[in-house]
């Protein structure tokens, strides 16, 4: 069992329409359809597993295409826990154009109370095993978070890219929260800070508030092409970083953060410190915008975009 779980419950059945120019409410010719298995979890794994990851994904899945989604996923060599569902995994249909995307998603499925059950049965099992937990995404429809986050969490690292759902794990402690600027206007509402963007205090307000109310390791907000910003914990004074992503011919930018995510998590495989873990996400997910389709990623690309950025990163000023 690896030492690395994967919690990506919300899978999508991804169909990208490629056209020359997207204009709503006329006809629009496609010039290209790709269709493939998707999802925030599914896309982390993909990309972790380039890396050299090694971690178990457990997913839901349903419906007509689940039997080809799961050989898919095999297919990439990932090791995974499929718990099935009755209803239909959710189908996320995106037209690209000129490097834009527009996404069409349809809800969640409806998980019942005994696919509940399934799903704690699954990740009992293997529990014990896991150091690293990694949540990726949104939870489906009728999945009771509560009994999830009411696992022994003693001994675990979490990993979160989400901000539904996850306020007793962020009490409880994680590593790295890993949220973009909309998602944490969001937490910070919800946790009842403050937030007034215009100022230029606004970062060091909003992250030194939160993370003294939450014990989370690693706080990282990124903003699409704007400087991603990371807050860490020295000495118990908040610190805090930032890195201008490199400009880049955007292909197709869907999975960016999944892709961010997973190359955060191969350099803490490594051991390495918090500045060469911000370069190697950030080129991984600039990498990944460059080509189509998530496993398309250009290993030496990576490495090269890595090397450049490292020198990059500043210190956020008081």
């Amino acid at each position: 069992m690896s030492e690395s779980l994967i919690l990506g419950l919300n899978p999508t059945w991804q169909r990208l329409f490629f056209v020359d120019e997207f204009k709503p409410g006329e006809v629009n010719r496609i010039a290209r359809v790709e269709e493939f298995t998707s999802g925030k979890g599914i896309n982390c794994a993909r990309i972790l597993k380039m890396l050299g990851g090694e971690f178990t994904l457990a997913h839901f899945l349903g419906g007509e295409r689940s039997g080809s989604m799961c050989d898919e996923v095999a297919a990439a060599g990932i090791r995974q826990l499929p718990i099935w569902i009755a209803a239909a995994t959710r189908v996320c249909t995106t037209i690209v154009s000129k490097g834009d995307t527009t996404e069409l998603i349809e809800p969640s499925p409806q998980i019942s109370e005994a696919e509940n059950n399934d799903f704690l049965q699954t990740i009992g099992e293997v529990w014990d095993d896991v150091l690293n937990v990694i949540v990726c995404g949104s939870f489906p429809n009728g999945f009771k978070t509560e009994t999830l986050t009411a696992l022994n969490l003693q001994g675990k690292r979490l990993f979160i890219d989400a901000v539904n759902g996850i306020d007793a794990w962020l009490e409880s402690g994680v590593e790295l929260l890993k949220i973009n600027l909309d998602e944490y206007c969001k937490l910070l509402q919800r946790f009842g800070i403050p937030q007034i963007t215009s100022s230029p205090q606004f970062w060091k307000m909003t992250a030194s508030t939160l993370l003294d109310r939450l014990p989370i390791h690693n706080l990282v907000v990124t903003d699409e092409e704007l400087p991603i910003h990371a807050f860490y914990r020295l000495e118990g004074k908040v610190m805090g970083i930032e890195l201008q992503p490199p400009q880049v011919k955007v292909v197709n930018d869907i999975g960016a953060g999944d892709a961010f995510l997973a190359g955060w998590l191969a350099a803490d495989s490594l051991g390495l410190p918090i500045n060469d873990c911000l370069a190697k996400a950030t080129a991984v997910a600039s990498a990944r915008c460059e080509v189509d389709r998530p496993w398309s990623l250009d290993i030496g690309r990576v490495s090269a975009l890595e090397s450049e950025l490292l020198p990059l990163i500043k210190k956020m000023t008081d």
